[in-house]
């Protein structure tokens, strides 16, 4: 995976980042700012396996490329294992590798104990919105494959997870009227709050190194909210932060906020948007992979020992063959001592301590991330129920919830922000959509995601949980449908409906069409 930013991490100085990104009520933001994308970057580079530290330069290089230590006479080993690569992208599947569901929930308009009556007739009104919530409904879903948000989602989780946030930018395409949703890592995006609130934004600034000419250069686009409404413009700036060539023009886009929405990572209030966790897992990593340096260098020394040549003449030891069944004769060069050659070998002592000690370090790793010490897929030997394997995995069930309680809302955000974006371009000449359903969603943008886990038994429990309730006169098949993330409830009541009754037609011994066959 390849991210499209540099891999020195003095991109601009802190003062000349002030002057191109923030007004004077921000500049004191500025050395923060500089701090937090030295930091993302660092952590990227060690995510791609530099890993070891360059005593010349400070910065981040992999395992073949650091120099051999000054005072030694041989190259030690450089090893790199990256177990926080994997364990950033276990915990990304976890939170989106189950299919996630998108539920909108039509308004109940007519009187519920009139709805609950046998002879009930929806009215014409509950009709309408029960039209719009299952056309709203199939919009998202559209958009979802469109924008192949399963995939999306899996990268941007571990984004997210490595840098502390991510952020995903909507974006209109005018030649074929469609709408994208163009996921971003936070190195790039600078978001511009009000003075009291951290939630509210009045500007996201998006910048990117640029190599042109074999000279650096940077794009920068920036999302203003003025006056109620939101302004673009796009540019590309050289090393001196002058304005070298105009991309867009600063124009409004037609509507009253800014299209983009920002996933981050709460760790504590008032705390900055750094997932402290991959510090944590980085301190592990580093000793996994000295341990493991350590342990091949033992492993050579103890390999091929020492040869000791004992009271021989000066010299002898140019004369030694190192190759299968040489021999060397010595004689004593000193009166009254005999020669002696022989092999200093070792014991391989430390291997059950080193063992012990590996196993200790890397269970902290799991416990840090809340992940077990085995994964779901190497369970298919049977036996585990439902219930067993949510035991199992009860602290990365709960991290990962608490993961959701982020994604959630501000999925559900971008999909508001989507309807009202394609509401304002409805009457383009080129639009992908169907105008009437755009248009017919009105301002009720209220939706859903339904989360899944990816466990291999948890579709199955839940259908048997559902399937109690209902039997139980507890839950409607509606009700069931959506909590499982269903799509198009409506569409597949009604292809259900239609199966039962042919099926009671078929085995109708009155039944006239089955009668004549």
């Amino acid at each position: 995976m390849s991210y499209n930013v540099l891999s020195d991490y003095n991109i601009m100085s802190p003062p000349d980042m002030d002057v191109l990104l923030f007004n004077p009520f921000q500049q004191a933001l500025g050395h923060e700012t500089f701090a937090r994308i030295q930091r993302q970057l660092r952590f990227y580079d060690y995510y791609e396996g530099k890993q070891h530290v360059d005593p010349q330069t400070g910065q981040l290089v992999k395992a073949s490329e650091l120099p051999r230590p000054d005072g030694l006479d041989y190259d030690p080993t450089r090893y790199a294992t990256n177990y926080f690569k994997a364990f950033i992208k276990r915990k990304a599947r976890w939170q989106m590798g189950g299919k996630h569901g998108l539920s909108v929930s039509p308004k109940q308009i007519d009187d519920m104990l009139d709805a609950v009556k046998p002879e009930y007739t929806p009215s014409d009104a509950q009709v309408t919105e029960n039209t719009r919530a299952e056309s709203y409904e199939k919009l998202l879903y559209q958009l979802w494959r469109e924008n192949k948000m399963r995939e999306k989602l899996l990268v941007a989780a571990r984004d997210r997870l490595i840098a502390g946030r991510v952020g995903c930018k909507i974006v209109f395409n005018p030649n074929t009227g469609k709408i994208r949703w163009v996921f971003r890592p936070d190195t790039e995006i600078f978001p511009v709050y009000t003075d009291d609130d951290y939630e509210d934004l009045v500007a996201v600034h998006f910048i990117v190194p640029k190599i042109i000419d074999d000279k650096e250069f940077y794009q920068k686009q920036t999302f203003s909210l003025e006056n109620g409404e939101c302004f673009l413009e796009e540019g590309i700036y050289d090393q001196n932060l002058r304005l070298k060539k105009t991309i867009t023009e600063k124009q409004s886009m037609g509507i009253d906020f800014i299209p983009v929405v920002l996933f981050p990572v709460y760790d504590l209030n008032g705390e900055t948007y750094d997932n402290s966790e991959v510090d944590d897992m980085k301190e592990q990593t580093d000793i996994l992979n000295k341990m493991n340096e350590d342990a091949i260098d033992s492993l050579k020394f103890e390999m091929f020992s020492m040869t000791a040549l004992i009271n021989v003449p000066e010299g002898t030891s140019n004369k030694v063959d190192i190759a299968p069944g040489a021999i060397i004769e010595a004689r004593g060069s000193t009166d009254g001592q005999s020669p002696d050659i022989k092999k200093v070998e070792g014991g391989f002592r430390w291997k059950d301590a080193f063992k012990d000690q590996y196993a200790r370090v890397k269970g902290a790793l799991h416990e840090i991330t809340g992940l077990p010490q085995v994964v779901p897929q190497e369970l298919n030997f049977g036996g585990l129920n439902g219930e067993t394997l949510h035991v199992l995995f009860h602290d990365i069930i709960q991290e990962t919830e608490e993961h959701w309680l982020s994604w959630g809302p501000r999925l559900e955000e971008l999909h508001e922000k989507t309807v009202r974006y394609l509401q304002a371009r409805v009457d383009r000449d080129v639009f992908a959509y169907d105008r009437k359903v755009v248009k017919l969603i009105g301002t009720d943008y209220e939706n859903e995601v339904k989360f899944v886990l990816p466990l291999p038994d948890n579709r199955k429990e839940l259908v048997e949980l559902l399937t109690l309730e209902m039997d139980a006169g507890l839950e409607s098949q509606a009700g069931a449908m959506n909590r499982l993330g269903v799509e198009n409830t409506n569409a597949k009541k009604q292809e259900i409906d239609n199966e039962r009754t042919a099926s009671k037609i078929a085995q109708d011994p009155y039944n006239e069409q089955t009668s004549s066959e």
